[in-house]
Formats: structure tokens, C-alpha cells, sequence
């Protein structure tokens, strides 16, 4: 997971510097919703990207990619079949091999360091299933900016469904709680999520906590 090809990383790139997800306003508007139901929130966007011709061309010409994401949108994603938190503590982030040696660095690259591996643990996920298929799950990302003031830690909500591919959330916490979220369709057919053990046991180079949300009402 640590190593992508560079024509992988160089797609991500690219498809970011172009404007491959939507994105909010920069106002940072506070939210009195939970995590759990913006990450919802952020699902039927990307639901409705993939059944959007119009939205899917302006971001692609390939028929490939294309055919890839009419796929992804016949999936049914209006209720999650479970949901999971997936974090990581400052102990496991210390003892990841990126991060030793860095005892000069000062606390705010750290800071940065972490929350940028942190942000791309499901993009490197979805480069072990080629570059098809990643080019697709950035084309349907989704990322916006909100203040809550109750999120402290960053977090991925992993929602799985019963007849569509697991969609992942991130949460990432900046200055004064500031949440700025990005949701991405998990194309790797590999990628265990049936169970917290799956999970957990899926991440072999990182030591990742994961809990079971139970949904809201």
C-alpha cells in the first residue's frame, strides 16, 4: 500500500488538478449533522454522479472508464447495509515506517504528514485495481468543507451495501474544526468489509481501529 505505480500517482494528480470531484463552497458553513449523515449525504452525490451523462463526460472521453461508471451506478446505495469507523491512534501513526525518523520535524508537519497519509490510505487501496478503475473513483469523488465542533479526530466511515460497492469517507480535522470530507467508491474487489476482523486484518502495514456504527434514526 505504501508504493504506487507513477502512472497511477500521476492520474490521481491530474484528475485532482482538474476538478475531478465537487466541491463545496469555501465558506466552511457549521453543521449541527452528525459525521454519519454527511457521509450519507456524500454517497447520494456520488450516487447521482454516476448516473449523470453530462457530469461523466465533461471528466472523461473514455468508453472504459465510462462503462466502469454506469456500473458502479447500478448499485442501490439509499441504506447502508453496515457502517464502520476506521482510525488510527498517534502510537500507530509513530511506528508506521513513513513517519520514523522524523523526531526534528516539528509538530505541525507532523501534523500533515499523517493527515496526507492518512487521506490517501483508500486512493492506494483503489491503485491496486488498476488505472481504469481508479480514473473512475476520482472522476465520482466528492469533497466539501464544513466546522463541527464536536469532531476531534480524523476518521474514515466505510459504508458497505447489500448490492453495491463500499463507498469510504474521510474525515480529515483542521484549525478550529474545520472537517473537510472526501468520499470515494472502493474498487478494489479484494478489500474485505464484511466484519470489523476483515477490516482490520485488510490493513497489514498499519495498525488501523475499527468499530461498528450502528445506524442513526
Amino acid at each position: 500500500m505504501r508504493k504506487l505505480p507513477a502512472i497511477i500517482l500521476s492520474l490521481t494528480f491530474l484528475l485532482a488538478l482538474v476538478g475531478c470531484g465537487k466541491a463545496a463552497n469555501n465558506a466552511e458553513p457549521k453543521s449541527s449533522k452528525s459525521l454519519y449523515a454527511k457521509g450519507l449525504e456524500i454517497v447520494q452525490v456520488m450516487s447521482e454522479m454516476t448516473q449523470n451523462e453530462e457530469y461523466v463526460d465533461i471528466y472523461t472521453g473514455s468508453s472504459e472508464i465510462k462503462t466502469i461508471i454506469q456500473n458502479i451506478g447500478i448499485g442501490d446505495y439509499s441504506s447502508p447495509k453496515a457502517v464502520y469507523s476506521i482510525s488510527v491512534t498517534d502510537e500507530n501513526w509513530a511506528a508506521m515506517e513513513e513517519l520514523n525518523g522524523l523526531d526534528s520535524a516539528s509538530k505541525e508537519l507532523k501534523t500533515f504528514l499523517t493527515q496526507r497519509v492518512f487521506g490517501s490510505l483508500m486512493t492506494q487501496i483503489n491503485g491496486r485495481s488498476g488505472v481504469e478503475n481508479l480514473a473512475a473513483a476520482s472522476v465520482c469523488t466528492v469533497s466539501n468543507t464544513f466546522v463541527d465542533k464536536n469532531a476531534t479526530d480524523d476518521v474514515i466511515y466505510l459504508y458497505t451495501y447489500e448490492n453495491a460497492i463500499p463507498v469510504a469517507v474521510t474525515f480529515v480535522i483542521g484549525e478550529n474544526q474545520a472537517v473537510s470530507p472526501s468520499g470515494v467508491f472502493v474498487m478494489y474487489d479484494e478489500f474485505s468489509c464484511g466484519s470489523v476482523e476483515e477490516i482490520e486484518s485488510f490493513f497489514s502495514n498499519i495498525t488501523v481501529d475499527v468499530k461498528e456504527i450502528l445506524p442513526e434514526k
